[in-house]
C-alpha cells in the first residue's frame, strides 16, 4: 500500500484463491494504491509472469454519530509535539439528526512550525463516549487553501487545565499530539 497509508504484508490464499489482508486507515481523508501479486515461486519478490493486480482505496470523512446531540466548546493552550505553544478556541455542534456547525481556530506560535489554522466548516462530529469527541472538517492555513483537519478533545474535569486534552491533525502532516491543557477548558454537553 502507498498513499495515505504506506504498509506491506502478505496472506495465504484459500482453495478459491482468495485471502484477506486488513490494515488501519489514516486519520484524515485520502487514498491508497493497493498492489498485490501471487508469489508463485515463494521468493518474496514479484517476478515477471507472476499474476498481479492494483486497486484504489478512497478514505472519506466519517459520518456524524447518529443520535448524538452534542455541543463542544474549547479554548486554551497546549505544548505541541514539536515543542511549540499551540493556542486554540472554538465550538462545534451536532443535532440529533446529524446536522453539524461550528468554528475552530488553532495557532502554533513557533518557532519550529508557526501557522494559523481557521476552520472553513465542521463536516462531522464523532462522539467517542460521554467525555470525548472528534471534530472533522476543512480549514485554511495562514489564510489560504483548504485542508482536512481532525480535532480530538476530552472533557475530563472542571476546570480543564491540567486535565482536559486537545489534539489537532492536519492533512499537511502537522500533528500536535494529544496533550493536557496548560490553560483553558474543554466542555462537552450531550443532548
Amino acid at each position: 500500500m502507498t498513499g495515505s497509508v504506506s504498509t506491506q504484508g502478505q496472506c495465504t490464499t484459500n482453495s478459491n484463491g482468495q485471502c484477506d489482508f486488513t490494515y488501519l486507515g489514516p486519520d484524515l481523508p485520502g487514498s491508497d494504491v493497493i498492489t498485490a501479486f501471487a508469489d508463485t515461486n515463494g521468493d518474496g519478490t514479484q517476478d515477471g509472469g507472476e499474476p498481479a493486480g492494483t486497486a484504489l482505496k478512497a478514505w472519506v470523512l466519517p459520518v456524524t454519530t447518529p443520535l448524538c446531540e452534542i455541543i463542544i466548546t474549547d479554548g486554551g493552550w497546549i505544548i505541541a509535539n514539536n515543542g511549540d505553544k499551540g493556542s486554540f478556541g472554538g465550538n462545534a455542534k451536532s443535532s440529533e439528526s446529524g446536522a453539524t456547525s461550528g468554528q475552530q481556530v488553532y495557532q502554533d506560535h513557533g518557532p519550529v512550525q508557526p501557522m494559523q489554522v481557521k476552520a472553513i466548516n465542521v463536516r462531522a462530529i464523532v462522539c467517542d463516549g460521554a467525555t470525548e469527541a472528534s471534530i472533522y472538517g476543512q480549514a485554511t492555513i495562514d489564510g489560504s487553501g483548504s485542508f482536512f483537519y481532525r480535532i480530538k478533545v476530552k472533557d475530563i474535569a472542571e476546570p480543564g487545565a491540567g486535565h482536559d486534552t486537545y489534539w489537532i491533525i492536519l492533512e499537511t502532516g502537522y500533528n500536535s499530539g494529544e496533550h493536557t491543557l496548560g490553560v483553558g477548558n474543554v466542555q462537552i454537553h450531550r443532548g
